[in-house]
């Protein structure tokens, strides 16, 4: 969308550190020297009312946070060509490239990352904000190793209208760390956000995420369907209690989760001191969904269809050209 040394807003382009199908972000210098973010929305989703409600609302949830681990937003061009959110820049590494390079992440890493997370979900969470795509390529840890979460696209902010993408499913987040409520087309909250960040955990204790598949879909139908295999059984030597932690915050239910960042925070400082027989035990399994293999059965069954009706269509080609 722009080139490097190109001046947009007053601001020179140094070059781009993000792009998909929602928008394009660069990281740029302001006239003062110091770095700053550009987000401006995907030219292919400008055109979408829906888009620009967002885009303006991450922008009034940018103004509204005000936390040492969120990028704060410096101001915005709205009504133009190009829309753009200015945002604070954050310097790191993302969780993604420390986990490609490192995982699984030592304990005590892990555990600082975690109650970092969690500290800062906390705020966001009291002030009305559910960020609900939580994953580590929107997790920052700075040079100094403090915790900065960003991309509040897909936020909640509590109280607002629910507005939808043209072209686009109700589903919205990432299908690796999505709540079981989102993929059924619920808004998500708090909740939401912890079960994300029990994902993200999961992680970095065992170095790969509890459900894989070959495609999204199958990914999904696993939150809703499968139970996670417990992180020890990948990574011996995880203490029992963290183990606890991780599972009761991945439930598929939201009401046998954590309730709160701050009560997952508490468990997590005194882990060692935990009564286990308060964490639920018992497998979960939700009805009405259909299972990997009925998905694979399914898929086998439209496609043994489309090959018969061929078939049909080239007997009857063959017999009314005889």
């Amino acid at each position: 969308m722009f080139e490097k040394g190109a001046q947009v807003y007053g601001y020179e382009i140094i070059e781009s550190i993000g792009s998909g199908g929602l928008c394009e972000i660069y990281k740029a210098r302001s006239s003062d020297g110091s770095f700053v973010t550009l987000k401006f929305p995907s030219l292919a989703m400008v055109g979408d009312p829906a888009t620009y409600e967002r885009f303006l609302r991450e922008s009034k949830i940018g103004k509204q946070l005000v936390h040492p681990s969120i990028p704060h937003a410096i101001s915005i061009f709205e009504n133009c060509e190009a829309p753009c959110l200015v945002l604070e820049y954050i310097e790191g590494k993302s969780l993604r490239t420390i986990l490609q390079e490192q995982a699984p992440l030592p304990l005590e890493k892990s555990l600082d990352i975690i109650a970092q997370l969690l500290e800062a979900l906390t705020y966001i969470h009291n002030n009305g904000v559910y960020h609900r795509d939580l994953k580590p390529e929107n997790v920052i840890i700075d040079p100094r190793g403090k915790v900065h979460i960003i991309d509040f696209n897909l936020a909640l902010l509590q109280g607002a209208r629910r507005v939808t993408w043209r072209n686009l499913s109700d589903v919205m987040g990432t299908p690796d760390y999505i709540s079981p409520e989102q993929i059924q087309g619920k808004r998500g909250d708090a909740r939401s956000d912890l079960y994300a960040l029990g994902i993200i955990s999961y992680e970095m204790f065992t170095g790969a995420v509890p459900f894989q598949g070959d495609n999204p879909a199958i990914i999904m139908n696993q939150h809703l369907t499968a139970n996670p295999p417990l992180p020890h059984l990948s990574k011996p030597g995880i203490p029992p209690h963290i183990e606890d932690i991780v599972m009761k915050s991945i439930r598929k239910n939201p009401k046998e989760r954590y309730q709160s960042a701050q009560a997952f925070l508490d468990d997590l400082k005194n882990y060692q001191d935990l009564d286990v027989s308060q964490f639920p035990r018992k497998q979960e399994k939700v009805a009405g969904v259909i299972t990997n293999r009925q998905i694979w059965i399914l898929s086998g069954l439209i496609a043994l269809g489309f090959i018969v009706i061929i078939g049909i269509i080239i007997l009857i080609a063959l017999i009314t050209h005889h």
